[in-house]
């Protein structure tokens, strides 16, 4: 796929992570002023430190209410009869149409596994993690002005890169509170059950992939840690010009595919 300025636009979240990545990751190289009672205790660490257990992490995510997927813009086609110049019974015409579906979570769970690439120090590292969630809510068009597929649940796994601060960064981190920011994309499925009447609207069920930004605090709940996540997803800006029926709108109207999620996750092994 061809990449233009709207792309590169789309991306610059992205970017600005990876730039900080960088910059962080000089920064933290420098020697630790951790102070050991001798060389063995110190290799013990840094050897367990590398074993892939120690930079694996797994939790359970929880949503309510704030889960909100908007689909990109598309085209389904929208049939109208004309009548049979010779009499005949009518003539079925497809005139193209705009489809746009939306979702809204009741309750939203999965899990997100995560594995620290590099630990820079004891409460900083860098992290790859893929939340897969699935939803609890109805989708349908997402105005009047447009057509929709109706159906019931929602599919998401975002394959996001994080730089980790404090709490909740290694399992060897000692703060009590900690944050979080990451970017990637997000697979996005509507409709897990349909109730699709026409090979059209079932043709409006199809997933996407999108670019995501996400943030997140870490901190203790009691004994337990836990982290209150946000994420939002983006499509390209599109410009409707059609309305569901296939007639021009009298009036410009832009949109894009979005998601919106607040989640609550909690650290299974920590």
């Amino acid at each position: 796929m061809a990449l233009n300025l709207s792309n590169f636009i789309q991306m610059r979240y992205i970017y600005i992570l990876l730039f900080f990545t960088i910059f962080i990751g000089s920064y933290a190289q420098e020697d630790s002023d951790e102070v050991y009672d001798n060389e063995d205790d110190f290799i013990a660490e840094q050897e367990a430190k590398k074993n892939w257990k120690n930079k694996f992490y797994l939790g359970i995510t929880n949503t309510f209410y704030i889960d909100y997927v908007l689909s990109p813009l598309g085209t389904t086609n929208f049939i109208t009869y004309d009548p049979d110049p010779n009499g005949g019974p009518s003539v079925p015409v497809n005139n193209p149409a705009a489809a746009q579906t939306d979702y809204q979570s009741v309750y939203s769970f999965g899990i997100e596994p995560r594995y620290n690439i590099i630990d820079f120090e004891d409460n900083l590292a860098l992290a790859i993690s893929a939340p897969i969630t699935i939803g609890l809510g109805t989708s349908g068009p997402a105005s009047d002005e447009v057509q929709g597929s109706s159906g019931f649940g929602n599919f998401q796994m975002p394959l996001l890169l994080h730089i980790y601060y404090g709490t909740g960064s290694t399992y060897y981190a000692q703060d009590d509170f900690g944050i979080n920011i990451g970017a990637g994309f997000e697979l996005n499925k509507l409709g897990l059950f349909t109730i699709a009447s026409t090979e059209e609207e079932r043709n409006m069920n199809k997933a996407w992939i999108m670019p995501a930004v996400t943030a997140g605090v870490h901190f203790y709940r009691g004994s337990s840690p836990m982290e209150v996540n946000i994420k939002y997803g983006f499509g390209p800006i599109e410009n409707q010009i059609i309305d569901g029926f296939g007639n021009r709108l009298k009036s410009r109207r832009v949109t894009r595919a979005t998601s919106l999620k607040l989640s609550f996750i909690y650290l299974l092994n920590q």
